[in-house]
């Protein structure tokens, strides 16, 4: 495939081993795993929607970004399969993806705000020009509330909105690269099925994953039972955030603005019309993956 790559862009460079970046400052270096090639191309021939259909579909390293050298070592361990880390400590580490929308600001004011919101010492790999990774010590790791907190901090004051992927807390072993390279993916895929969620978590996205990937018949069946769904907007994002926050009418008559009673006054008409009782754990779920099916339509 990067051969065919390679004949498309006329600059590009095609290498059977690990490049030296520090040579190749204007590229973007796309990596393919199973054949262990590597192909640099001009930053200057390839557009914004090419670019992004690219990050998709190899391990991508840019040359234009500069880190210090404690965190180009981790870049290179995380981004070009390169050695451990020869500074890490022998303590579990947390990765944390994140995206920025595109803008104005400067990535050097963005480093020194995150930083702001961590008592502990963090590194900051950027992996794109509104993209990297926040390495942090997991023993103390920052609450998930909180990344919400930086969410909503960063799009109030910069004008700049954020989404985070929480990774799996791990120790330096050769298994936590292969760990990352998945929750990249992840990540990827969170952009499509869960665009307005900030803050993500396997275990968040996990049942996106799932009703994405029933068969059809399942996915109709489904729908069929729960038209109601479809045809109610309005309650369907009741029942969502009624079941997202463990069925407690209070907290969700809250997250939603409205009375209580209007709360309980729809709940009781979904029941009525679908003969379900949320209190039931197996219906619960059944309903839940419903509304992400009718969201995923």
């Amino acid at each position: 495939m990067l051969k065919k790559l390679h004949d498309q862009y006329k600059g590009s460079l095609l290498e059977n081993k690990t490049p030296d970046f520090s040579f190749n400052a204007d590229m973007y270096w796309l990596h393919h795993e199973d054949s262990g090639q590597w192909l640099g191309i001009p930053s200057q021939e390839v557009s914004a929607d090419s670019l992004m259909v690219l990050k998709t579909l190899f391990e991508f390293h840019d040359c234009s970004i500069h880190h210090p050298p404690a965190a180009q070592a981790w870049f290179q361990y995380l981004f070009s399969n390169g050695e451990f880390p020869p500074l890490a400590k022998d303590v579990p580490y947390r990765l944390v993806q994140f995206k920025m929308s595109e803008g104005e600001w400067i990535r050097e004011d963005m480093e020194a705000a995150f930083k702001g919101f961590f008592e502990r010492e963090i590194m900051i790999l950027w992996n794109g020009p509104a993209s990297g990774v926040i390495i942090e010590e997991a023993n103390d790791p920052l609450a998930d509330e909180e990344f919400l907190a930086i969410s909503n901090a960063f799009e109030s004051d910069f004008f700049v909105k954020t989404s985070f992927y929480i990774g799996i807390p791990n120790r330096l072993k050769a298994h936590l690269r292969n760990y990352f390279k998945e929750e990249q993916r992840f990540f990827e895929q969170a952009s499509s099925l869960l665009p307005a969620e900030r803050v993500l978590k396997f275990e968040t996205l996990f049942p996106s994953l799932v009703t994405g990937s029933l068969d059809e018949n399942l996915k109709m069946s489904l729908l069929s039972r729960l038209a109601l769904l479809e045809e109610d907007p309005e309650l369907l994002h009741t029942i969502k955030i009624f079941l997202q926050n463990s069925s407690n009418v209070s907290f969700t008559a809250k997250k939603l603005y409205v009375h209580r009673n209007t709360l309980q006054y729809r709940l009781d008409r979904f029941t009525e019309k679908t003969g379900i009782q949320l209190k039931d754990f197996n219906s619960a779920l059944t309903v839940y993956l419903a509304c992400l099916l009718v969201e995923q339509k």
